[in-house]
């Protein structure tokens, strides 16, 4: 039996996202003072007493004309109320019921008949406003999200309209699911990063096919990380949008603190990381900080430089860059870098392609017999110094994990070996077998040689 699926919706800073992160049981959206914070629709597993379903976090209603950021806000909340089983408009108790109000109780009732109204803020107020019940719902119920109060009053009108909803035909299912732990995970989860208006949702927009992202000429529309889950050749993806990445310096307010954080969190939960570039401007010192972000978190890289139908010199670019990359990026050589219009879907299953590679890499197990054969050339071709009177020793290897390939290498005197070797050995095995742009780790350990 498939989950049912309640929306949240209202006005801007009516408390839709307090109250998504209070029934949430995973995957949590930014909330601020700052009316407008969400942008685009947010789903999440959700559990109220002992019934659970998708509860979907949606943007402000607000009066705007077509082509504006708010229109198309307003696009995402209608979609949602399509999807929904059950709807539940919020108000707050601390305002008076505006014309405004009125004018989105009709618009949401022209998309759906079951319906809550809810009055959030309520923690002060022992009765509700008699006007709220001259609005014309079955069921209102007034809580505070904030606070947890009235959340088994929400509980009865839930159940009550799950009754009237069974009555009915289910509706299409099209779910998003939290961000899973990347290395017990079995799903791709893509993360696309990258500096403000890059083209990151313009990108999943163009792998779905469906306008699913808010998108735009304006910079920073996404404020959250959204996951879709997808399917492509046989594998299951899990695609993040994130916002944008700017400079710490030049962060001002705290919502765009915000903001940096659920990205780089999303970062961290990612198996594998695209990095969106804009190619009328690619390569900043911003996009290194990045990729190098990326690669310390162990996470598989790709480059994805977009707007590439804007380039004349394409021959000239590419050389540019390949060693631009080349040059700053040395831990990850080799990182795979795929040119692309998101928005004329342009190479975007190379991309996919890629990503799938790359992931593949990123779960490589390689076995001891050849790591010591490789280790036995390595130290040959570049041997290690003498300290004293004795050589410093590679004695054995073994891999002890994946995700990324991690070795462990015995030597007489671990603590001797410079940071410049250690990257020798990297890159050389990195070229061994064939581990192009992921990230490989080594561990040092002082012990004897098993085999003695």
């Amino acid at each position: 039996m498939k989950k049912k699926i309640i929306a949240l919706v209202g006005r801007p800073n009516v408390g839709k996202s307090t109250l998504f992160n209070r029934l949430s049981i995973n995957n949590k959206a930014i909330v601020h003072n700052q009316p407008g914070v969400t942008r685009d629709r947010k789903y999440a597993e959700a559990r109220i007493g002992p019934f659970e379903f998708t509860v979907i976090d949606t943007p402000g209603l607000e009066e705007s004309e077509d082509g504006k950021l708010e229109h198309r806000m307003m696009q995402q909340t209608i979609a949602a109320l399509q999807e929904a089983d059950i709807t539940c408009l919020m108000l707050s108790g601390r305002e008076q019921i505006t014309p405004i109000d009125q004018f989105f109780i009709n618009f949401v009732r022209k998309y759906t008949d079951n319906s809550i109204l809810i009055i959030n803020k309520c923690e002060k107020q022992s009765n509700i406003d008699p006007e709220y019940y001259t609005l014309g719902f079955s069921t209102l119920v007034a809580i505070s999200a904030e606070h947890a109060i009235g959340m088994m009053d929400l509980y009865d009108a839930i159940q009550h309209h799950i009754t009237i909803q069974e009555t009915k035909e289910p509706k299409k299912n099209y779910l998003e699911t939290a961000i899973e732990d990347p290395l017990k995970s079995d799903t791709l989860q893509i993360v696309i990063s990258g500096r403000p208006n890059a083209g990151k949702s313009t990108l999943i927009n163009a792998i779905i096919g469906q306008e699913r992202m808010l998108t735009g000429s304006e910079a920073g529309i996404t404020r959250e990380s959204i996951a879709i889950d997808w399917h492509y050749q046989d594998t299951k993806l899990k695609l993040i949008d994130t916002a944008g990445l700017r400079k710490r310096a030049v962060i001002k307010n705290n919502l765009e603190k915000l903001s940096a954080s659920d990205a780089i969190t999303s970062i961290n939960f990612a198996n594998t990381v695209i990095l969106m570039l804009d190619a009328r401007n690619p390569l900043e010192q911003q996009d290194l900080k990045i990729a190098s972000y990326v690669i310390d978190q162990g996470r598989g890289l790709i480059i994805a430089v977009n707007k590439w139908d804007l380039i004349k010199d394409k021959v000239l670019f590419k050389e540019e860059l390949h060693y631009q990359l080349e040059q700053s990026l040395p831990q990850a050589k080799g990182v795979p870098t795929v040119f692309i219009s998101a928005l004329n879907k342009q190479n975007i299953d190379l991309l996919l392609t890629e990503c799938i590679k790359i992931y593949k890499l990123w779960n490589s197990k390689i076995s001891t017999g050849k790591l010591n054969v490789w280790l036995n050339q390595a130290t040959e071709k570049h041997q290690l110094p003498l300290i004293g009177n004795r050589r410093l020793r590679l004695k054995y290897m073994t891999q002890i994990k994946t995700r990324p390939p991690t070795f462990k290498i015995f030597a007489n005197n671990p603590e001797q070996i410079t940071d410049s070797y250690k990257k020798y050995l990297i890159n050389d095995l990195r070229e061994y077998c064939s581990l192009p742009g992921i990230p490989i780790r080594f561990v040092f350990t002082k012990t004897k040689n098993p085999y003695t």
